[in-house]
C-alpha cells in the first residue's frame, strides 16, 4: 500500500512537472520583447531576423527572415543609442499571443544628428516548441 502511494505522488508530480513546463506565460513575451530591444539597440540584423518566424513580418515593409535581415542590414548610417518598451497588455491563445505597448528610441544619423522617436507596437508572436515565442508580425505606429 505504501509503495503504491508513493507511485500515485510520483505520477501527479511528473504531470505537474510536465504541463508547467509547456505553459506559456505573459513574463516569457515580456522577456521576449526585452531580447527584441536589446537586439535593436545593438542593430544585429541576424539576431534580430532569428527572432522571427521563417515567414514573420516586420510591419508591411519585408516578409520572411532574409528580407528581414536584408532590410535591417540597410541602415549603415544608423547608430541606436537607446531602445525600451513598455507592455499595455498581453493576450495569450493556446500557441499564440498578441502584446500590445509602446516604444521609445534614440538614434544617431550619420554620426551627427540625434533623432528620438517613439509610437505604439502590437506583436504577434507564435511559439514554437523547444525554440520558444518568435514574432509572426510586428506593427509599428509613430506617435508625436
Amino acid at each position: 500500500m505504501h509503495y503504491k502511494k508513493w507511485v500515485l505522488i510520483t505520477v501527479i508530480i511528473f504531470i505537474i512537472a510536465s504541463c508547467a513546463s509547456t505553459r506559456k506565460s505573459n513574463r516569457e513575451i515580456e522577456n521576449a520583447m526585452k531580447q527584441y530591444d536589446h537586439l535593436i539597440k545593438k542593430l544585429d540584423a541576424d539576431s534580430i531576423a532569428l527572432l522571427y518566424t521563417p515567414d514573420g513580418n516586420l510591419g508591411n515593409i519585408v516578409t520572411g527572415r532574409d528580407s528581414i535581415r536584408k532590410f535591417l542590414s540597410s541602415f549603415k548610417n544608423v547608430e541606436v543609442l537607446s531602445q525600451s518598451s513598455s507592455t499595455e497588455s498581453i493576450s495569450i491563445q493556446k500557441d499564440s499571443s498578441m502584446q500590445k505597448g509602446k516604444y521609445w528610441q534614440t538614434d544617431l544619423l550619420n554620426g551627427k544628428d540625434t533623432i528620438k522617436v517613439k509610437g505604439t507596437y502590437i506583436a504577434t508572436w507564435v511559439w514554437i516548441p523547444k525554440q520558444g515565442w518568435h514574432i509572426k508580425r510586428m506593427l509599428t505606429s509613430p506617435i508625436k
